[in-house]
């Protein structure tokens, strides 16, 4: 037989054990994933100066690739259906190496794809080309550009 003392220590003590008892944690809530962001759309040759079409190039490259030639065949199309616009040709490069070495590559780089419009249609005379060499601050892919856009300035 058990003691009345012992009965009592066996019941508080599973007492006790009850209230310090977890209840099971619930089951978490999975809410599901939001739907993707739609993918930003390649840009688009545009003639009427409010976006500028960017031809990137591999680091220490002026050599355009074919995603390159196929944008820059669109923008010269464009640019024969609109015969009175003029076009703004930009070359930019990275910070990497020297000032002299940039500039040099962002003047190749804008006379490349000046010479591309011209050798597709884009008469020489109504092209103009710029070269500003290193972005300072940027050395990705951003930085080693081209920018193509309707010529709003003086010749």
């Amino acid at each position: 037989m058990i003691a009345p003392f012992t009965r009592l220590a066996l019941g508080a003590t599973l007492l006790a054990m009850a209230a310090c008892a977890e209840a099971p944690a619930p089951a978490p809530v999975v809410a599901a994933p939001p739907p993707p962001a739609p993918a930003a759309p390649p840009p688009a040759a545009s003639l009427d100066g409010r976006q500028a079409l960017p031809i990137f190039f591999e680091p220490w490259s002026a050599a355009l690739d074919e995603p390159a030639e196929g944008a820059l065949r669109d923008a010269a199309k464009l640019a024969q259906e609109n015969p009175s616009v003029r076009i703004l040709v930009v070359g930019y490069a990275d910070p990497r190496g020297s000032r002299a070495a940039n500039i040099s590559l962002s003047r190749l780089r804008a006379r490349v794809v000046a010479d591309f419009l011209a050798a597709n249609g884009v008469a020489a005379t109504r092209i103009r080309t710029l070269y500003r060499g290193p972005v300072a601050g940027m050395e990705g892919i951003e930085s080693r550009r081209v920018q193509v856009q309707v010529d709003r300035g003086q010749r």
